[in-house]
């Protein structure tokens, strides 16, 4: 799939929805395509689908990486949820969202990870700071972290006048 995935990049550059849910990309495969993001290659998308592709942390950080460079700046819905995103990745991840990287976010779905605290205190912080202006729903269960870290997460939501679960 990676393969397939890299060789036809250049198909994407107006892309506006792109669904990649249950291929099993994994992180070589999300690395690939954070890469093309970053180039520009979906600069036009405003929904990205990778639901239960095996990414793990490496993949994640390639692409908060991308998302960091503004290379997403469009996207209003990433759905991570069936993965195995853990708290290296979410901080990657969290760090660029804390920086406003996408503020035009309108849907984040993370559950069904292996997310721990650390990870989900960094979201939260971020989406207290107001990182998520946009943003009506956030979604974190299914992951290890404890009750305190998805309720921190679930407060600043509220506070920004948005849901978590």
């Amino acid at each position: 799939m990676c393969t397939l995935l890299t060789q036809n990049i250049c198909l994407m550059c107006h892309a506006q929805r792109l669904e990649l849910a249950d291929n099993h990309i994994g992180d070589a495969g999300l690395t690939a395509l954070a890469k093309a993001v970053e180039s520009g290659t979906l600069a036009n998308c405003t929904y990205i689908i990778l639901r239960g592709n095996q990414i793990g942390d490496v993949g994640l950080t390639a692409l908060a990486s991308a998302c960091a460079s503004g290379a997403l700046a469009s996207l209003k819905l990433l759905n991570l949820e069936n993965n195995q995103i853990g708290v290296a990745g979410l901080l990657a991840f969290a760090e660029a969202v804390g920086k406003g990287a996408l503020a035009s976010l309108d849907f984040l779905f993370l559950n069904n990870n292996q997310i721990g605290d650390a990870g989900l205190s960094a979201l939260a912080e971020a989406v207290g700071k107001g990182a998520l202006p946009q943003c009506t729903m956030v979604t974190t269960f299914g992951n290890p972290a404890s009750n305190e870290a998805k309720q921190a997460v679930e407060d600043a939501a509220r506070d920004h006048g948005f849901r978590a679960a």
